[in-house]
């Protein structure tokens, strides 16, 4: 829990318990500062709307922008990151992905899988080998850079999974001599289902790697800088072409998310092995998905704040003008004997209970709302370097963004209350009098 939501929940507390005071040993005061309420009943529904609107705006932005890092977080997951990496901690030091393999892959895979500790956490464990050459046409008379990947053809449909087949098929069931393609890739090459193509590389060793691979299927992932030179192949063809029994890296998808404590428990397994090697999570290797979230919650902050602004000037403002309307009734108070304290409890109790009818509006009306929303969702457009939109929705089941919902409106409403309820028990009672 961050310092602020600390700070937050502390506060809260604190006006709970007031709360709870008054209405166990301060009744009257507290029945009476409800029933205040609704002697001015306009401004009232009016301040209380107000609060309303900036709760249901908070409400299903949040729900938004809780779908969208959780739709963005499993396609980052699930287009060949997976919930964590393991690296050789070469691979971060050079370009050349080549002099930076995990050596062995197999044995460290079966090691992985006889610890008991890691393997009930892992629902799909893979490796991928990374490599880059020009890939031809010759029937076209075509050819291209291409960025390519050897993966475990039955892991990868999962790790994969966000991968659209535009025609053929994935790599699922596949012959050695088979591979798949980037759909602008494809393109480039004019290639389609069942053509050959002539792939050249470099191999580990220096050496020159040459395979001709029949194309089995065209892919999209929604991201074309990765489409247009992407193309993916079976591990042990890649390995075979590579010369090298080794991968770039190995990637786990965990059957929950619970990923700090599978690497702690991974980081843990290394040392133990003393393995030469590095565990990332899946956000430290995705910056663009670090990117939106900053961006996102960047102007989550300000609504917020706007939001806050907005419900603190309307509750002063509205007691301000309750405080002046009842001067002579705050005066004829104080003059039979009410301390400035107990003026000063009425009033803060009014600010609160306002709140809180603002707070439990908002969150009704948010449901309502969302719930008419999720029918059909909101067409989205594709993300900035995406080709694909999609359909969002509103989350609602976020605990954290319910008590949010609930304890703005309250929070700015008994802070604001604050002011009004102090400058109410400094009136002087001899000039008071006289107000007109």
């Amino acid at each position: 829990m961050s310092m602020h939501m600390l700070l937050t929940n502390i506060i809260i507390l604190v006006i709970m318990c007031f709360v709870l005071y008054c209405l166990l040993f301060k009744f009257r005061d507290a029945k009476f500062s409800f029933l205040n309420l609704f002697r001015h009943k306009k401004r009232t529904i009016s301040t209380t709307i107000a609060i309303m609107l900036g709760g249901v705006s908070i409400f299903l932005y949040g729900g938004f922008i809780d779908y969208s890092f959780w739709i963005l977080k499993e396609q980052t997951i699930r287009t060949n990151i997976g919930h964590v990496q393991i690296y050789n901690p070469e691979y971060f030091e050079t370009s050349n992905k080549s002099r930076s393999l995990i050596a062995d892959y197999a044995s460290l895979k079966k090691e992985i899988l006889s610890d008991h500790t890691l393997s009930a956490d892992i629902s799909t464990i893979s490796g991928q080998l990374e490599f880059s050459g020009v890939v031809s046409q010759y029937e076209n008379e075509t050819s291209s850079f291409f960025s390519g990947l050897g993966v475990e053809p039955l892991p990868s449909l999962k790790l994969g999974s966000f991968d659209k087949i535009i025609s053929g098929s994935d790599l699922s069931r596949v012959k050695t001599n088979e591979v798949t393609l980037g759909e602008g890739l494809a393109g480039t090459l004019n290639a389609n289902y069942g053509d050959w193509l002539d792939i050249m590389t470099v191999n580990t060793h220096g050496g020159q790697g040459a395979l001709s691979l029949k194309l089995r299927g065209i892919f999209s992932s929604g991201i074309k800088d990765y489409d247009d030179v992407a193309m993916k192949m079976p591990l042990a063809t890649a390995q075979k072409l590579m010369g090298t029994d080794g991968v770039s890296k190995v990637l786990i998808l965990l059957k929950k998310d619970n990923t700090d404590l599978f690497i702690n428990n991974l980081r843990h397994f290394i040392d133990e092995h003393h393995l030469p090697l590095v565990v990332k999570s899946w956000k430290d290797s995705s910056i663009f998905y670090q990117q939106v979230e900053s961006l996102l919650s960047g102007i989550y902050f300000f609504i917020k704040l706007i939001v806050a602004l907005v419900v603190i000037f309307m509750i002063s403002n509205a007691m301000t003008m309750n405080i002046i309307e009842r001067t002579r009734e705050i005066t004829t108070l104080r003059a039979i004997g009410l301390q400035p304290l107990h003026v000063s409890r009425l009033f803060l109790l009014e600010g609160i209970f306002i709140g809180t009818l603002g707070a439990i509006g908002s969150l009704v009306i948010g449901f309502i709302l969302a719930g008419i929303i999720n029918l059909h969702g909101i067409a989205m457009p594709p993300s900035p370097g995406q080709t694909q939109g999609y359909t969002a929705f509103i989350k609602i089941n976020n605990v954290e963004l319910i008590w949010l919902t609930f304890v703005l409106p309250v929070l700015t409403s008994s802070l604001a209350s604050i002011l009004p309820a102090l400058r109410a028990s400094r009136l002087n009672i001899s000039d008071a009098f006289k107000f007109s």
